[in-house]
């Protein structure tokens, strides 16, 4: 585009140069020499205005190109720090699932630990709370849970339970869970009144898992499989006294309510 800017000036200043030499013998050396001299202004100012605008047009350039590639170094920069945050990321994620599979693992095993512990027949009625429908003498039912058991005098260090007189007297021990009955252990009197125990119906919740016979110092109920209660009651259908030493009950648990059989 330059090019044609300045071949046009030049047959500008040439045809004008031809109308001033028309006709060549009316002018003189003057007019040819101050010409000559216009045509090199002109030159010499078109060369000047070509200078700045190739100049300025270099330095736009430049400064554009700068600006692209101060963009193309910062997007980048922004990629890399992107694919850092990614890798962050997916690190954390990585840890937090390894942490989640051993907790998993760790649940696992102690669910399995609790399984067998809860599995192993064992006392579960010692110390539980207790409740009888009639008291004699002031000997409550909580004799019955507290451990002492001894072969000797029923007194004093061997307290005893005692109800009154009237048929269906009850003794209720809540096992404060829902467990798996397996035997229940009835530790009668050692002193006198033996044959009171005789007769006595065990529950397990609703269930009759047995009934007491004969005199004994201790009677052994065992219930049947997959017999599973929250409570033991033993009740006497006759108008005779309850009045025992003991009552241990041994099971497994305790369970939920949907893991009953």
């Amino acid at each position: 585009m330059l090019l044609y800017l300045l071949v046009a000036l030049l047959t500008c200043h040439t045809e004008g140069s031809d109308d001033r030499n028309i006709p060549s013998q009316s002018h003189d050396q003057s007019d040819l020499n101050e010409l000559r001299l216009d045509l090199r202004e002109d030159m010499l100012n078109l060369r000047e205005e070509m200078r700045k605008l190739v100049g300025d047009s270099a330095r736009s350039l430049g400064d554009v190109s700068r600006e692209l590639l101060g963009e193309l170094r910062e997007h980048k920069e922004a990629s890399m720090a992107r694919e850092e945050d990614v890798k962050e990321l997916q690190d954390n994620l990585a840890a937090a699932l390894r942490k989640l599979e051993q907790v998993v693992e760790n649940q696992g095993l102690l669910r399995r630990r609790i399984d067998v512990i809860r599995s192993e027949i064992r006392l579960i009625s010692q110390q539980k709370l207790t409740w009888q429908n009639t008291t004699s003498a002031e000997r409550p039912p909580d004799f019955l849970v507290d451990g002492v058991y001894l072969r000797t005098s029923d007194e004093t260090i061997n307290p005893i339970q005692h109800n009154e007189a009237g048929p269906n007297q009850v003794v209720i021990i809540d096992l404060g869970g829902f467990f798996k009955i397996h035997t229940v252990k009835i530790w009668n009197r050692i002193l006198g009144q033996q044959d009171r125990a005789s007769g006595l119906i065990v529950y397990a919740d609703q269930t009759i898992i047995g009934v007491t016979s004969g005199t004994r110092d201790m009677y052994t109920v065992k219930a049947r499989d997959e017999i599973y209660a929250r409570m033991i009651t033993l009740r006497k259908p006759d108008d005779v006294h309850i009045n025992l030493r003991e009552v241990q009950v041994f099971g497994s648990g305790p369970y939920g309510d949907e893991e009953h059989a």
